[in-house]
């Protein structure tokens, strides 16, 4: 959830700098179908009634769904703050793919978020445990916001990159006025009146 603050804080940045939220719908993003896609198929994998059924297929739909989102981004590179966002992403992309397709995270975060050691194994989950097997555990989930906080949560580096370039992108994006319209798209001027 540390995307839902990040949004928060790049909007409350955005209007500090003088930004507009309605320049929001200004914003021209190509392939916008696919990282929406990409995050839809994450919400509904998981949602409770998927995550108990999908079994083995989980972490390549999951993984499958993130490389969507991913490559939308990189077409949208030029974008101020796309660029740091993807970043985030391969930096979380990369210890997925070489833990089977689960995001590694600290037991002891673990802990301190759930009160319990352990995972659940009911159902479908994209975290494992760090153990002597990880690989780059230092880019799983390692940190975590304070149980006090709502929607606490553990978050990996690549999580904290990302948050920044949202700001970023967002503060930018309110402060972009709207592209003038193209000669011959708009209505016939009118002849002046003598």
């Amino acid at each position: 959830m540390l995307l839902l603050y990040s949004i928060a804080a790049g909007l409350a940045v955005g209007r500090v700098l003088g930004g507009r939220v309605r320049n929001l719908e200004h914003i021209h993003f190509v392939w916008w179908q696919l990282a929406l896609a990409g995050l839809l198929v994450q919400l509904v994998l998981f949602a409770d009634p998927v995550q108990e059924r999908v079994g083995a297929e989980g972490p390549v739909i999951y993984v499958l769904s993130t490389l969507a989102v991913l490559v939308a981004l990189l077409r949208n590179l030029r974008q101020p703050g796309l660029a740091v966002i993807a970043v985030g992403a391969v930096l979380n992309l990369i210890p997925i793919l070489a833990n089977g397709g689960y995001m590694p995270s600290s037991p002891e975060v673990w802990r301190e978020l759930t009160g319990s050691p352990t995972l659940p194994v009911d159902h479908y989950s994209n975290v494992v445990l760090i153990g002597p097997s990880t690989w780059f555990p230092f880019l799983g989930d390692i940190f975590a916001f304070p149980r006090s906080l709502p929607m606490a949560t553990a978050f990996s580096l690549g999580d904290a990159v990302i948050a920044v370039g949202a700001v970023v992108f967002l503060a930018w994006a309110m402060r972009q006025p709207p592209a003038p319209a193209a000669a011959g798209s708009g209505p016939a001027p009118q002849p002046a009146l003598r």
